[in-house]
């Protein structure tokens, strides 16, 4: 069922050979997703199931109204409600929308609504490109149908966030053309410590549209994260510096990704008036009866039996505390609010054993001994942990550096208690003032610290901290 009709937007009368230049406009039957608008509303999917033309009859008929998403490649309602030259051109013509989209927003850069890159998707994957060039309503498809089940790449949304300044909320006819962001200079082979950024937690940032639920029907709140992208950084000369965040034309870039939070439907109770036929207890249901103030309909619900509150004291004790598993006894305890009881087992005692056991091996600073003996008690071989032993410290010297983005350098010194044994930093001094690093002899060194006096800002000496392992005073 391919809707097609004659593209009057932007296309004037064209003659070729003679002849009047027809073309086939796209629709919302070619982004349009029966499974994604089915899984994203449970009311539809209990209504139509997987039956996908009566689905899309929905969204042309109701859905759309109701600002429902029927596709995850575009929101075509918030898509209309964010350029005004679009909405005062096609009205409710929900086709005429997507038509837009799929001919002329993708290239304009539109990207109020839109859920997915069919441009990033067709150039990350070569055989759709090669397929479909710039074809977006055949790539869309065959995202839908192909690209979700393979797990192709692309097509991951990446907007730069407003200015501080500017008129907001308008849209022109004639978008201006993004400036492309000047790609940082990678080295050729990256540093060692070169990390991933770390991915982020999606938030609710912005509320983009919000539907209440009826009786009958849920409704839903539209959230788009927000959080500033983070990005490896790379300084003059290709070397990697640390991440920072995302620019796009000087601006952070956020995360875009959107999803809907689920509002139940739910009958409304009056606000005055005692609903409760039968409060609930500990053995019993309530029940409550009301007339919804939204529908009128007479509403009856049960309230789930309230959990048992056991006194925190036994009401009895059998048996005495023991090692012994099968002498450990147990406790009665019952409910503050009724007669019910519960039999509680007792954690059977530690093992206790007088003397000195029998080392099976020493511990160290870093890692537990262990010894066996027999429980005074049940007579039992009981192995057991033996305590760490204490570090054996030594405090020494140790030197930092205060490299200045490429103008100065400097070092401090500073007092470093670490273990022997294991080299674990237990305490950390206070450094000194910073002081000027000189190299008389040429060897490339400083004199005072033993720094490489061409240290740079990937390169540089940071105080140690404690917790941390202990190399040397010069690390």
């Amino acid at each position: 069922m391919k809707r097609k009709k004659l593209l009057a937007f932007s296309l004037a009368v064209a003659l070729m050979a003679g002849s009047v230049l027809s073309v086939s406009a796209a629709g919302v039957e070619d982004v349009f997703d029966a499974n994604y608008y089915a899984g994203q509303y449970s009311d539809l999917k209990a209504a139509y199931g997987t039956d996908g033309e009566a689905l899309l009859q929905h969204f042309l008929t109701n859905g759309a109204k109701e600002g429902r998403t029927m596709s995850p490649i575009l929101d075509v309602v918030a898509y209309r409600n964010a350029y005004a030259d679009l909405n005062a051109a096609f009205g409710d013509d929900w086709n005429a929308y997507v038509d837009h989209f799929l001919t002329y927003g993708i290239k304009e850069k539109r990207m109020t609504g839109v859920l997915f890159d069919l441009a990033d998707y067709a150039s990350k994957n070569p055989d759709v490109k090669a397929a479909f060039g710039e074809d977006y309503a055949a790539i869309a498809q065959h995202y839908i149908n192909y690209g979700i089940k393979e797990g192709r790449p692309g097509g991951s949304i990446q907007t730069a966030a407003p200015a501080a300044t500017g008129n907001s909320g308008s849209s022109s006819n004639t978008p201006s053309t993004p400036t492309t962001p000047t790609t940082p200079t990678t080295p050729t082979t990256p540093p060692v410590d070169e990390v991933k950024p770390a991915e982020h937690s999606h938030v609710k940032g912005i509320k983009l549209s919000e539907l209440a639920p009826t009786c009958t029907e849920s409704g839903y709140i539209e959230w788009k994260c927000n959080q500033v992208l983070l990005e490896n950084k790379y300084d003059a000369d290709g070397n990697w510096i640390g991440t920072g965040p995302k620019l796009v034309n000087g601006q952070p870039v956020t995360c875009d990704v959107i999803w809907r939070e689920t509002l139940a439907q739910t009958h409304v109770q009056p606000e005055t008036g005692n609903v409760y036929v039968k409060h609930a207890t500990c053995t019993s249901e309530g029940l409550i009866r009301y007339t919804c103030t939204r529908c009128g309909e007479n509403i009856e619900q049960k309230v789930a039996a309230l959990k048992h509150d056991l006194n925190p004291v036994p009401v009895k004790s059998v048996g005495s505390k023991s090692c012994k598993l099968e002498d450990r006894g147990y406790d009665i305890y019952q409910c503050k609010n009724c007669s019910y009881t519960e039999k509680k087992d007792r954690a059977p005692l530690d093992h206790k054993m007088a003397g000195q056991p029998n080392v099976v091996k020493a511990s160290t600073c870093t890692t537990k001994g262990q010894a066996y003996g027999h429980c005074d008690t049940c007579g039992k071989e009981v192995y057991v942990d033996l305590p760490l032993k204490a570090h054996a410290t030594t405090t020494v010297t140790a030197y930092a550096d205060t490299y200045l983005m490429n103008t100065a350098v400097s070092h401090q010194s500073y007092q470093v208690t670490y273990c022997k044994d294991c080299k674990e930093i237990t305490v950390v001094g206070t450094p000194s003032a910073d002081v000027n690093c000189v190299d008389s002899n040429k060897d490339g060194n400083c004199d005072g610290c033993g720094l490489r006096m061409d240290r740079n800002v990937t390169s540089q000496v940071k105080i140690y901290s404690v917790g941390e392992t202990y190399f040397a005073n010069v690390q």
